[in-house]
């Protein structure tokens, strides 16, 4: 174990990379416990590290492949590459360098990790890894791509969390992991196809990229029908198991317990201001308002489980039932 000063020092650093990245998911990360504040906050960092890189616009897919698979030698040897940090520094926009700057400091938190912790975050930073390079390559057509896309980059995230759970949570019995795990990568899914969505114009304009399949526009060209049919992808095959998954979540893990309250309430109010939302075709960002976000977490946490439970489920009833004669489905 590190010396509590140096340790304090790379909480600090990576608190830092943390709120820079995301004010909205820094705000429940940092409120969880003990037992998960540090590891997920690694891991997200460890995970934001290679996003950046696949984000990159100044980086051909080679590199950034190189750089990627560069990274998670090092991880796997626990330690970080000068390289892979001097050249990110090198490219990166100044306002979006916090991984790249603290990059040292997060693979000293993650060295200060149980071995068990570090083996998960191995895992699954090195799947999402796998598949990022993967699509770096490989341009999403079909549903099945865009599914399998966000697998890598998003419902690894669920597996991970939800084998931290079982590594580090209470009362949670080989029965309920295997239940959560069914779960699990849909609710990842949700999340990232909802930034998909969100994203439309930054990535095929900025990032040169488009991660909503082309499929869908040989036949439609009504970018609104097109985007409803993305989002009733999400409420119909996503957002289910997601409630699911907080359904199953059981007791002795409430800062868990309030994290995932934290994501499903924000990407539900997320999808209303998506569904049918022409602004998504233009440059205007299209934001839940900054004192819902404040707000959320304290309200959330506030509520018992079965008022939670019933917001998300009455969501749902109310919204697939208005949606019960769409024809494209997914």
């Amino acid at each position: 174990m590190a010396d509590s000063s140096i340790l304090e020092e790379w909480i600090k650093a990576n608190e830092e990379s943390l709120v820079n990245q995301s004010r909205s998911f820094s705000l429940p990360i940092l409120k969880l416990d003990d037992r998960f504040k540090i590891p997920i906050m690694v891991e997200y960092n460890l995970n934001k590290t290679i996003d950046t890189i696949e984000d990159s616009t100044d980086l051909e897919p080679d590199e950034k492949i190189y750089l990627i698979t560069t990274f998670c030698q090092y991880l796997e040897r626990d330690s970080y590459s000068s390289e892979v940090q001097k050249r990110m520094l090198e490219v990166t926009p100044v306002e979006e360098t916090f991984v790249f700057n603290n990059y040292e400091a997060t693979i000293s938190l993650y060295n200060n990790l149980s071995s068990e912790e570090k083996k998960l975050a191995r895992r699954w930073t090195g799947e999402m890894a796998e598949g990022m390079c993967t699509f770096l390559k490989k341009p999403i057509n079909t549903h099945r791509d865009l599914n399998e896309y966000c697998y890598y980059v998003a419902g690894t995230v669920g597996l991970y969390l939800t084998n931290l759970l079982r590594l580090k949570g209470s009362n949670i019995t080989d029965k309920i992991f295997e239940k959560l795990a069914t779960n699990c990568v849909s609710f990842g899914l949700f999340q990232q196809k909802l930034n998909i969505i969100r994203d439309y114009v930054e990535d095929k304009i900025t990032k040169k990229r488009s991660f909503w399949p082309q499929s869908y526009f040989e036949k439609e060209k009504d970018k609104v029908k097109i985007l409803n049919r993305m989002c009733f992808d999400v409420l119909k095959n996503d957002i289910p198991r997601a409630i699911e998954y907080f359904r199953l979540l059981p007791p002795g893990n409430d800062s868990y317990d309030y994290f995932i309250r934290f994501i499903l309430c924000s990407g539900i109010e997320y999808w209303k201001l998506l569904k049918g939302q022409e602004l998504v075709f233009s440059e205007t960002k299209i934001k839940l308002p900054r004192e819902f976000v404040q707000n959320l977490y304290a309200h959330v946490s506030s509520q018992s489980r079965e008022d939670f439970l019933d917001y998300c489920q009455n969501f749902y009833a109310e919204e697939i039932s208005t949606w019960s004669d769409y024809k494209h489905g997914a």
